[in-house]
Order: C-alpha cells, then structure tokens, then sequence
C-alpha cells in the first residue's frame, strides 16, 4: 500500500465526501496524515518486525555502529555459523580488536521516517496485510481532538486488526508468536 492509498482509505472512513460524492480537501486534516502515518507505521513494525539481513565487513577497531535502521539483532553469523564473538552493546558489535571478517546480519529494522515532504507514492515497508491496519489509527488519530466525534471505534478497530496479524520475527524466533523447540533442535 502506498502513502496515497492510505490516505484515501482515512478519507472514506471519515465520510470526507461532498454531496457530490467526490473527497473534499481538508487542510487540517491533510497536514497530520503523514505523521500519523508514520506513527502507525513505526507501531505495526514494533507488532510484526521488518526483518532484514545485511553484510557488514568488521575493520578491526574492536567496535563498529550498527546499521542506522537497527532495532534489534535477531542474529549475527560468520560463514553460515553463530558467530559467538560478536557482541550487541550500545548500539554497536562488539568483537576482538583485528577481526576483518564479513558478518551476516539479521535484524528488525526500524521503518524509514514519513515525513510532511514524503511523496504520496511512497510504499510502507510493513507487511500488506500490517498496511490495511495504518488507516484506522490514523483516523482515530484524526477524531481525538474532536469533541462531538468518538475516535475509539476506529481505535479499536485497529487494536483487533493489529492483534489478528502474525507477531515475531519469523524464522528467527520460532515463527509467529512461537516457542522454538530448542531441546531437540527443532
């Protein structure tokens, strides 16, 4: 889904129609979209992480900054192997100073910020179905301030939305919300 489908969905959920049928344009409304995009999108890739892997080639030094999109290590492996001299601390891996090799690191990542200069064609980097999840908060973000409309409906509906999607990290803890059978290696 992108950023102006999204905004499409918040608009008919709103009933932000005229008599016409056609959507009428609401400024107040139009200039917190895309932050509210961008905390609903932040809070679904907390529920159901983005995964990525990336090579990171050590210089040496003892400690290097983790990739700027890191929000937690799921696993850091050299050749194929858990590579247990490697430590997270602070933000950084930590590893015997003169080490050079090429890690594998598998992470959830933080989504990329949104935005007010962020483009309607802009892609959310959660899942599709995490996605449909993002209009209901940002409607229920956009009814809080209002006193004669209630924002829990929408709030709520987002709440069973997001709670109905598969949690976790995938392969890298047993699956969607699993316990890995680590006793016989399963």
């Amino acid at each position: 889904m992108t950023l102006s489908e999204g905004k499409r969905r918040v608009l008919m959920l709103l009933d932000e129609y005229s008599s016409g049928g056609t959507i009428t344009v609401d400024e107040d409304i139009d200039a917190k979209m895309n932050d509210f995009f961008d905390i609903a999108q932040k809070d679904i890739a907390q529920w159901q992480p983005i995964i990525r892997r990336t090579e990171v080639t050590l210089d040496g030094t003892g400690e290097q900054a983790l990739p700027a999109d890191v929000s937690r290590v799921l696993r850091i492996t050299r050749d194929g192997r858990r590579a247990r001299d490697v430590r997270v601390s602070d933000g950084k891996l930590r590893y015997p100073a003169g080490d050079t090799d090429t890690l594998t690191l598998d992470y959830a990542a933080v989504p990329e910020t949104i935005t007010p200069q962020t483009e309607d064609a802009h892609a959310f980097e959660v899942s599709e179905e995490a996605a449909s999840c993002l209009p209901f908060f940002v409607a229920a973000q956009q009814l809080i301030a209002d006193l004669v409309v209630d924002y829990a409906a929408f709030y709520n509906i987002y709440l069973q939305m997001r709670g109905m999607l598969p949690r976790g990290g995938g392969a890298f803890d047993g699956g969607a919300g699993g316990v890995r059978q680590a006793l016989y290696g399963r």
